[in-house]
């Protein structure tokens, strides 16, 4: 989840180091501050030391309660990854290290994509012995 941004400036170091540092701000607050400047979730949880949901949690009240807009990520593009690597002859395992993600997840995607190819297959040759 990350703010959308008309006219977005570069976020910076400074940018950073100034909200972080400032005491008068409570953690909370601070992760308000970094999502306000373009910073996603896991960014702002790695600057804070923290665990992501608890980034989340306060984000997503924070966006509910302001009506924030925010870019929202194709979920699609990590599973067509996922699928193309596949295609290209790359083990579960391969494709989990390369894309950082969880290999049961690979491994899901791809017992999906599979269950549907075979099912497609099916009706394709129904239709031919049908003709």
């Amino acid at each position: 989840m990350k703010k959308q941004i008309e006219n977005a400036k570069k976020v910076t170091d400074k940018m950073i180091a100034t909200i972080t540092s400032n005491e008068s701000l409570s953690k909370s607050a601070k992760m308000k501050e970094l999502f306000d400047i373009g910073l996603d979730i896991k960014e702002i949880a790695v600057i804070m030391n923290v665990r992501y949901n608890f980034v989340y949690n306060v984000v997503s009240n924070y966006v509910n309660m302001n009506k924030i807009e925010i870019v929202a990520k194709d979920k699609n593009v990590k599973k067509d990854a996922i699928i193309a690597m596949y295609l290209n002859g790359k083990t579960n395992k391969e494709i989990s290290i390369e894309l950082t993600t969880n290999y049961n997840y690979v491994h899901n995607v791809l017992k999906q994509y599979k269950l549907q190819n075979v099912v497609t297959e099916e009706i394709v040759s129904d239709e031919q012995q049908a003709n």
